[in-house]
């Protein structure tokens, strides 16, 4: 089990460490602004380190399939950037997805509160009989 904890915790590293540098790389590197503006949200790397999935949300309302496709250009210069650091022996293959769990969380909330409001409405429970 120890190896299997350790590999774990490396990806889990691996990961962390790549939306740290992809993040800094949008930030200060891109030359389109619109870039500039995301947040990296999460990587998920795949067991064997040679495949990542880097999940982004803008900032502000943006035209996603813009951004999407500006993504897919400039990951070629994204792995050429992190590649220069010299922090894995492999380079991953990247893929850009949007992050959608945020507005997911949100409607989640809304109709939670919702519910909430709607139960106060009718004094508690509908099963007072």
């Amino acid at each position: 089990m120890p190896a299997l904890s350790r590999t774990t915790q490396r990806r889990a590293r691996v990961s962390e460490l790549l939306r740290e540098k992809i993040a800094l790389i949008l930030l200060h590197k891109s030359r389109d602004p619109r870039l500039s503006t995301l947040t990296i949200t999460e990587v998920e790397i795949s067991k064997d380190l040679r495949q990542a999935r880097v999940f982004y949300q803008p900032r502000q309302a943006a035209d996603l399939p813009y951004i999407q496709a500006a993504l897919e250009k400039a990951s070629g210069f994204i792995k050429q950037e992190i590649g220069r650091e010299h922090i894995l022996r492999v380079m991953p293959s990247i893929s850009f997805y949007h992050d959608e769990s945020w507005q997911r969380g949100d409607r989640i909330e809304r109709l939670l509160r919702q519910l909430k409001t709607e139960e106060s409405e009718t004094g508690g429970s509908k099963d007072s009989s």
